[in-house]
C-alpha cells in the first residue's frame, strides 16, 4: 500500500460518540453493504486483494499505551465509535466526515480520481462461472470410474486405476474400430504420476517390440499443442496398449459433424486449417508422417480446439504396410486429407474419397465462403502442396488467429491471477484451522490457548467473529480478504485485537502475526510428523478421530 502511495483510514466519529460496548472488536469499516468489496483481485506476486481505500484518508494507527511497543514515537490517539466500529484516531480530528470511495490506479496512486459504486461481489473471487462450470465438468470426467467389481478393470496395465470406458455405448469390443482392428478404449489414471490418460487396448495385433519401441522413442519426442502426447507403449502377451494424454470432453470431429449436420462458420474452418495443419508440419519437420488425419481421430474440445489423437498407432500395428512405403507419399497423404476434412467441416458431412462428392462439396465452398478459403481447400485436396506452399495459403488466417489465442491466454492469466489469490488465502487458512483451539489429547490441553497461539486464536475473532454494539454478527467479505492478504505479505500495519469479554486489548502488527502463525504452525508439523501415526493416512477433524480414507501428502 505505501508503495502505492495509499493509506487504508476510515473516518473519525462525531464528537462525543460514547465508548465501546463489552464485545465490540470490529474493525473501522466505511458504511458499505457488509457484503460489497471494492478494488482490484490479482496481478502477480503478493499485491493483496483491497477492499475500500481512500487515497486521502488517516491511516489507522491503535491507540498509545500497548505493552511491548515501547520505542514507536506515537501521536495522542482519542478513541472513538463510529457505527458500532471501535477505532482511533489523531487527537484533534474526532469530527471529521467519513471519507468517500475513491478509486486508484496502480501507477503510485497517481492522478486518482473519485468515482462513486465502484465494488466488487465475493463472486468476483473467483473466474466467471462459465469458466467455473467447464473446469468442474473436466474435473467431473476425469475422476470418473466403473464400479470396482467391474470385469473391465482388469483390461488395463496394473499401474493404471479410475478406469472410465470412452467408446460409444454398445460398441462391441470385438467388431473393427477405427483403426480397423478391434480395440477398446479407457480413461484411466496412472500411479506413478497422478495423471489422467487414455488407453487404447489392441488384442489381435502382435507387433514385435522393436518396432513399438522406435514408435514410442519417434512420438514421444514430437510436442505440439495440437497432437495428442503419446506416453508409451506397453507391447504384453495380453496385447498392445498405446497411452496418450487424456484431454476432458473431446469428441471426434466425426461424431461433431454428424451431430450438427450443418457446416461451421468461416473462422472455424480457418482455425482448423491453422491447428490441424501446425500439427502436420510439426510432425513432418521431425521427420514423421501423422498418418492419421481423419475425422475419427482428430478431437475437438470445448474450447475450440482441434487435436490430432492416435499418434504412433498405425505405425505399430501396420508396421509391415508402412515399411513399403515412402515417408514422402504418406506425408502427402497427411496434407491431402487436411483439405478433405476442411471441406467436410465446411458443408457439415464427412467426405472421404468420393470424388463426386468432393466435388460437390467444393461448389456448395465456393458459394458460400471467401475465395481464400476457397483457393486454400483447392489446392490442398487436387495437388501436392509443400509446407512452406501451406503456409502462405494460410498466411492471413494465422496472423488472425494468432490474434485470438493471445487474448484468450491474456484472459485466462486474468483469471488464473485471481486463483492465485484465491490459493494464497486457502493456505492460510488451512494453517489457522489447524492451529486454533485444536482438542487434541496428544499435545497439552492449553497448547492452542496459551503463548502465540492464543494471540492467533484473537485474531481469527477479528477476522472472522465481528459484532456490533447489539452483538450481532457483523459479516464483512472485504475486511476478511483484506486482513488475510495483509497477514500472508507481513504488513507492518497494526491491528488492535480484543479478548471476547472486551477487558484486554493487544496491539500486533500483522509481521508479528505471520511468525506467530508460520513457527506455530511449523511446531504442529513437526509433532505431527513425529507420531507413529502420522504415515497411517488417518487423521483427525473437528476434535474428533476420523476413520475415513488417509492419502499421500506433503508438508508445508
Amino acid at each position: 500500500f505505501k508503495a502505492l502511495g495509499l493509506a487504508i483510514g476510515w473516518g473519525p466519529a462525531p464528537a462525543g460518540a460514547r465508548g465501546p460496548s463489552p464485545r465490540v472488536r470490529a474493525r473501522p469499516t466505511p458504511a458499505d453493504a457488509a457484503m460489497s468489496m471494492s478494488g482490484h483481485i490479482g496481478g502477480a506476486g503478493t499485491a493483496p486483494f483491497v477492499p475500500t481505500v481512500s487515497a486521502n484518508a488517516a491511516e489507522f494507527v491503535p491507540g498509545a499505551g500497548g505493552g511491548g511497543m515501547g520505542g514507536l514515537a506515537e501521536p495522542e490517539m482519542v478513541q472513538v465509535v463510529q457505527d458500532g466500529m471501535m477505532y482511533f484516531v489523531p487527537e484533534g480530528e474526532e469530527g471529521g466526515s467519513a471519507p468517500g470511495i475513491e478509486a486508484f490506479d496502480w501507477t503510485f496512486g497517481q492522478g486518482a480520481v473519485p468515482v462513486t459504486g465502484v465494488y466488487s461481489t465475493v463472486a468476483d473471487l473467483s473466474g466467471p462461472p462459465r469458466l467455473q462450470e467447464y473446469y468442474r465438468t473436466r474435473t467431473m470426467e476425469t475422476l470418473a470410474q466403473l464400479d470396482p467389481n467391474d470385469p473391465r478393470l482388469k483390461e488395463v496395465p496394473q499401474e493404471f486405476h479410475s478406469i472410465w470406458p470412452l467408446d460409444a455405448e454398445g460398441t462391441d469390443d470385438r467388431a473393427a474400430g477405427s483403426f480397423g482392428h478391434p480395440s477398446s478404449v479407457y480413461k484411466v489414471i496412472s500411479s506413478n504420476d497422478g495423471r489422467a490418460y487414455v488407453c487404447r487396448r489392441f488384442d489381435t495385433v502382435r507387433p514385435p517390440a522393436k518396432v513399438a519401441a522406435v514408435a514410442q522413442q519417434s512420438w514421444t519426442n514430437i510436442r505440439h499443442a495440437s497432437i495428442v502426447a503419446l506416453k508409451e507403449i506397453q507391447v504384453k502377451p495380453s496385447g498392445v496398449f498405446f497411452i496418450h494424454a487424456f484431454h476432458p470432453g473431446a469428441r471426434s470431429l466425426k461424431g461433431r459433424i454428424e451431430a450438427t449436420r450443418q457446416g461451421a462458420q468461416e473462422n472455424m474452418v480457418w482455425s482448423f486449417l491453422c491447428q490441424v495443419g501446425a500439427a502436420i508440419r510439426a510432425a513432418h519437420l521431425a521427420g514423421a508422417a501423422v498418418r492419421c488425419v481423419d475425422a475419427n481421430h482428430i478431437l475437438v474440445t470445448p474450447d475450440a480446439r482441434f487435436r490430432v489423437g492416435g499418434t504412433g498407432v498405425y505405425d505399430v500395428i501396420e508396421f509391415e504396410a508402412a515399411s513399403r512405403k515412402a515417408l514422402a507419399d504418406m506425408q502427402a497423404v497427411d496434407i491431402a486429407s487436411l483439405g478433405k476434412l476442411a471441406l467436410s467441416l465446411a458443408v457439415g458431412a464427412v467426405i472421404v474419397d468420393d470424388v463426386p462428392a468432393i466435388r460437390q462439396g467444393i461448389e456448395i465452398l465456393r458459394h458460400n465462403f471467401s475465395q481464400s478459403l476457397c483457393r486454400c481447400i483447392e489446392a490442398l485436396i487436387s495437388r501436392p502442396v509443400s509446407l512452406s506452399e501451406m503456409a502462405t495459403l494460410m498466411s492471413e488466417a494465422l496472423v488472425s488467429e494468432v490474434g485470438v489465442w493471445q487474448s484468450a491466454a491474456d484472459a485466462l492469466g486474468d483469471n488464473l491471477s485471481r486463483e492465485f489469490e484465491n490459493g494464497r488465502v486457502v493456505r492460510l487458512l488451512m494453517k489457522l484451522g489447524a492451529v486454533n483451539e485444536r482438542p487434541d489429547s496428544d499435545v497439552d490441553v492449553a497448547w492452542s490457548e496459551s503463548g502465540d497461539r492464543y494471540i492467533l486464536k484473537l485474531f481469527r475473532d477479528y477476522v472472522f467473529h465481528q459484532v456490533d454494539e447489539n452483538s450481532r454478527p457483523v459479516v464483512d467479505f472485504g475486511h476478511m480478504v483484506n486482513s488475510l492478504n495483509k497477514l500472508d505479505v507481513g504488513e507492518t500495519e497494526q491491528v488492535l485485537l480484543s479478548t471476547r469479554d472486551g477487558r484486554h486489548v493487544i496491539v500486533v502488527t500483522f509481521a508479528d502475526l505471520k511468525r506467530k502463525l508460520e513457527g506455530a504452525f511449523a511446531d504442529l508439523y513437526r509433532t505431527s510428523a513425529a507420531s507413529p501415526s502420522h504415515a497411517g493416512g488417518g487423521g483427525q477433524g473437528g476434535g474428533y478421530r476420523g476413520a475415513g480414507r488417509g492419502g499421500r501428502g506433503r508438508g508445508p
